[in-house]
């Protein structure tokens, strides 16, 4: 990361509070993995919305070594308890996260400007659920909104037969077996997507062994003519404690030659029929991007409204504010 090393400790002071700021490569000790999962599992049950997204959790103790953790306490490390967190990818994507207890006291701008110093104009940060305060935050450190990804949710309701293009079947995803196909048709599907499209073998292993993995929910559209994986839909259930058990339309793909044939909608459909009817469950949630106005046309008429909003702030222009001053070494 341009301009800071990476085993520097910087100690910054807001509203007469002591922050130290630690920047850490990948991968965390399994104790601070633990310590940061615990810090987002309580911010999402103050919010109501999850601070770090699944990507991230997943590489907190992985070997990825691009990655950069950020770790605030309120004094020194070890000696007091974890206040806030940001992670930086090596694309400049990052998430970060306050403890309830600790807001309104610096750490999130101090969290901000670290992230600032080593990523710089390339910087691209995500606010989940867009909370009171995240804008403002932004905005004061030079920073506005560049993306948009809509939470969409769909109570259940009777879901429409769906209709396969001819040619086509569809038949559930073989660990070990489809990797490599699957992997190319969502490189195709997604070839202009920041996040998505880029998945390799370790991103597509580190999910397939999460406990909530069903080979039964993960759907693969083949060209009978070819044997070709041409799309598909992976669902995933959530069953997190406190919560009400619910479906996600995880992500569904198609071929761009396939594009336009009615292929994506056919798979939306049988994966949501999955969901409610194999699976039972209540509602079935999304996430979509504000760019992606066909999708969210299909999704707003099988049924999905918004439930929240995320956004990602990015520096103006391109521009990075100099935070340099604010760092005291």
């Amino acid at each position: 990361m341009p301009g800071q090393c990476l085993d520097d400790e910087l100690d910054r002071t807001f509203y007469g509070i002591e922050v130290t700021l630690e920047a850490v490569p990948s991968p965390l000790p399994p104790a601070t993995a633990a310590a940061v999962t615990e810090l987002a599992r309580s911010a999402a049950h103050s919010d109501g919305v999850n601070p770090l997204s699944e990507h991230t959790l997943l590489h907190l103790d992985g070997e990825h070594p691009d990655d950069v953790h950020v770790l605030a306490y309120a004094g020194d490390p070890g000696a007091s308890d974890l206040a806030g967190y940001a992670a930086l990818g090596p694309d400049g994507s990052a998430e970060l996260v306050v403890s309830p207890q600790y807001r309104r006291q610096g750490f999130g701008t101090s969290l901000l400007r670290m992230l600032l110093d080593h990523g710089g104009s390339r910087l691209r940060v995500w606010a989940h659920g867009r909370l009171p305060g995240a804008d403002e935050l932004a905005g004061r450190l030079g920073l506005e909104v560049a993306r948009e990804l809509y939470f969409l949710r769909r109570p259940s309701a009777p879901v429409p037969a769906a209709v396969w293009p001819t040619g086509i079947s569809v038949r559930t995803f073989v660990p070990g077996e489809d990797d490599a196909a699957w992997l190319a048709v969502n490189s195709a599907a997604f070839a202009h997507h920041p996040e998505q499209g880029s998945w390799d073998q370790s991103d597509l292993n580190d999910r397939l062994q999460q406990p909530w993995f069903d080979p039964a929910g993960f759907f693969l559209a083949v060209d009978d003519a070819s044997g070709e994986v041409v799309g598909f839909h992976w669902t995933k259930v959530h069953e997190d404690e406190g919560e009400s058990p619910h479906g996600e339309v995880y992500v569904v793909g198609v071929a761009p030659a396939y594009q336009g044939t009615g292929l994506g909608k056919a798979l939306t459909l049988e994966g949501i029929r999955h969901l409610q009817e194999d699976r039972g469950l209540d509602s079935v949630v999304l996430y979509v991007d504000g760019t992606n106005t066909a999708a969210h046309a299909l999704y707003t008429k099988l049924g999905f409204e918004t439930a929240s909003l995320d956004v990602q702030f990015a520096p103006v222009n391109g521009l990075a504010p100099d935070s340099s001053p604010h760092i005291a070494s």
